[in-house]
């Protein structure tokens, strides 16, 4: 994989230890990538049994000259109950799409908070595009079944993992009449901007997307996103270009020419902040509410994406929680490099995983100061940890 002189640098300043999911763009790549890890359908009925059934791990950064992330093990009603005692904002949780072990953990975390705290709360889908709002609102309100749920939605054209996975998760939501709200960006339009940039998209319809122009720019700034961008999003772009992936867009449209960096990073961050103003809107509207964000595991990690959006619009006066759901050791490195790893895929070695992501402050020049410097505590502007618990179950 070609990477740039940064990024391989930076590779020597990484701390291996933690865990989280492939998931990289083109849809079809990930079907066929990402690993398919648990089985069965959740019952709410066994939901105090469950809570045995996973381990929660918390995630402490190091910003030392160590450089030394731990993990420290929460027992799992401890976890519920710190989650239950978010008052206000989102908790994301980073899935394997194609995972009905992952979807079981969401149905059980989603019941439990049903069932603990006080205050609105809802579910979050980057599965469900916003112009089908009204389908998920129909369906909590009981008018809908789950097929038409499926085909309202158009799941199948939309959206290419097992409906059946998410089907604990509907089903609680129709049953507990929790509010599903619709997170991701319509195809139509991450096409025009997979084509064109963000340029290409009507600024009547960019701001249905971002809200607030603004920080959506200034988020984008300094060391620490062009870390984050070195490590989690070129790479992914690489790869797809290496697998021939850019000549089609998201929905599968042709392009005229493979799609640039520039466009394929411009939809990465249109689909971030999408989930983010939208789970905003909505905890903006309901003041103790808590919006659990049902999303790949690649928009959750290391803050950068969602988590971070989301909180640079909430603010300090609501809560944004990040969870990684069973994370292997390719989750936590770029995409692709690890794949052929024997035990990669495990969820058993977090000892092997990549806990937080180190970047220099803004007045080092990495490309000409000396290794001893760049190594030095000095240089360090900060980490970027990996989430801030993980989940095994």
């Amino acid at each position: 994989m070609k990477v740039t002189t940064q990024y391989a640098f930076l590779l020597t300043l990484i701390i291996p230890s933690c865990l989280h999911a492939l998931q990289v763009e083109r849809r079809q790549l990930l079907q066929n990538v990402m690993l398919g890890v648990g089985s069965g359908l959740f019952s709410a009925s066994k939901s105090a049994k469950a809570r045995d059934t996973f381990t929660a791990y918390q995630v402490y950064p190091d910003a030392t000259s160590a450089l030394s992330p731990t993990l420290g093990v929460v027992e799992p009603d401890q976890f519920l109950q710190s989650i239950s005692s978010i008052s206000s904002g989102a908790l994301w949780l980073g899935e394997h799409h194609n995972a009905a072990r992952d979807h079981n953990l969401q149905a059980l975390l989603v019941e439990s908070l049903h069932q603990n705290r006080k205050g609105p709360l809802a579910i979050g889908l980057e599965q469900v595009q916003i112009q089908f709002q009204p389908i998920l609102d129909d369906f909590v309100a009981g008018n809908l079944s789950l097929e038409q749920l499926r085909q309202g939605v158009e799941w199948n054209t939309r959206w290419n993992w097992s409906f059946d996975t998410y089907a604990p998760v509907f089903r609680l939501a129709q049953q507990r009449g929790i509010p599903l709200v619709a997170l991701n960006v319509n195809s139509e339009d991450l096409a025009l901007v997979e084509k064109e940039g963000l340029p290409g998209l009507p600024k009547d319809r960019l701001k249905e997307y971002i809200i607030d122009r603004p920080a959506f720019a200034s988020f984008a700034r300094g060391l620490q996103y062009s870390t984050y961008v070195d490590y989690v999003i070129r790479p992914s772009f690489e790869l797809h270009q290496s697998m021939g992936l850019l000549k089609h867009t998201m929905s599968g449209e042709k392009l005229d020419q493979e799609m640039s960096f520039r466009n394929f990073f411009s939809g990465r961050i249109l689909w971030d902040q999408s989930m983010a103003s939208r789970a905003y809107m909505w905890t903006r509207a309901n003041e103790v509410g808590l919006l659990v964000g049902l999303v790949g595991a690649d928009h959750v990690k290391f803050q950068k994406g969602i988590p971070g959006r989301y909180a640079q619009l909430a603010g300090p006066e609501q809560s944004t929680v990040s969870v990684l759901l069973n994370p292997t050791l390719i989750d936590t490195r770029p995409s692709g490099s690890v794949a052929l790893v024997p035990g990669a895929d495990s969820v058993d070695q977090p000892d092997r995983l990549t806990l937080q992501l180190r970047y220099l402050k803004e007045n080092v020049d990495w490309s000409s100061a000396p290794a001893e410097q760049l190594r030095a505590e000095e240089s360090t502007g900060g980490v970027l940890p990996l989430a801030d618990y993980l989940l095994v179950g």
